[in-house]
């Protein structure tokens, strides 16, 4: 089973994307064409897939202003230093590069020096083994910061969220509006981290259906009005960067981590894709996963 599993999950990322750019025109949400001064946001979006309980309605506002990821050597590989919030980002990357690392990392830090709160979403490893891990390789007490109403994390089942799209799509005809069982969050999140779409998009059985709960997710979590980590599983050098192609389109930014051959040898680098809101390094800038994390390495 397991086998069957995996050999779905590598024809599914060497597939290439099928979208063209009319497909595409209608998959991206209008108010994302806009410039970010003329998007319009719902703080707690209506017909969202999060539901907020703990939530002061004058606790934020729309806020497109620059914050450090938490790791000062990857902000200054960005012009603004740091990251837009209410930006979408894509960390794209093969098993073993620190995707959950590069997110995790980032919410810590910035709960720790700025106070800020964070939320991980997973799809796949249970809570505490994530915490477990990060603690034991890294030193990080996930736990003392979730005792300070700075951080969660949140398991979903990838099966579930699959299914209950699904039978939205069948009962109203391939139109999906959500009024399925949302994802309560237990407060408004400074940063929040999906972890992954890969696990995510196997569980779906139809690839359009997969399109449209992902169209709705970036919408969702734009409306949060934080930086959200959306992470996806690729191979070690990827050409590809997301499932169908699309959700690189729909994100604001798309970091891409690398685990390279070279003289029989794996090196790391990290790469700026793309970036929205601001210029950036251009290329590769090599990495090591460190006791302290994601360390960047100059050139």
């Amino acid at each position: 089973m397991l086998d069957g599993i995996i050999e779905k999950f590598k024809n599914l990322t060497n597939k290439k994307p099928t979208f063209n750019e009319a497909s595409l025109e209608s998959i991206i949400p209008e108010h994302r064409k806009l410039n970010p001064q003329k998007r319009k946001h719902n703080v707690i979006p209506e017909n969202g897939l999060f539901l907020i309980k703990s939530f002061d309605k004058n606790e934020k506002k729309q806020d497109y202003s620059i914050n450090s990821t938490g790791i000062k050597e990857f902000d200054n590989l960005i012009t603004d230093n740091g990251l837009e919030k209410n930006s979408s980002i894509l960390i794209s990357g093969g098993a073993g590069t620190g995707k959950t690392t590069f997110s995790i990392q980032s919410i810590y830090y910035s709960a720790i020096e700025h106070g800020e709160r964070g939320i991980y979403l997973s799809f796949e490893e249970e809570p505490e083994k994530i915490k477990l891990h990060m603690k034991k390789n890294f030193g990080w007490d996930l736990n003392a910061l979730e005792k300070k109403g700075l951080f969660a994390i949140i398991k979903i089942d990838p099966v579930d969220v699959a299914r209950a799209v699904e039978q939205v799509l069948a009962n109203r005809g391939g139109e999906l509006k959500i009024d399925m069982k949302k994802i309560e969050l237990p407060f408004l999140p400074d940063k929040i981290a999906i972890d992954s779409l890969s696990a995510l998009s196997i569980a779906f059985t139809e690839e359009d259906s997969y399109r449209k709960y992902i169209r709705e997710l970036f919408e969702s979590v734009e409306e949060l009005n934080c930086t959200s980590y959306v992470i996806s599983e690729t191979e070690q050098d990827p050409k590809i960067y997301s499932r169908t192609g699309v959700e690189e389109f729909l994100a604001d930014g798309v970091i891409v981590l690398y685990n390279l051959k070279k003289d029989g040898q794996r090196e790391n680098a990290i790469e700026i894709l793309k970036l929205r809101s601001s210029a950036h390094k251009k290329g590769m800038t090599p990495y090591k996963i460190t006791k302290k994390g994601i360390t960047i390495l100059e050139n």
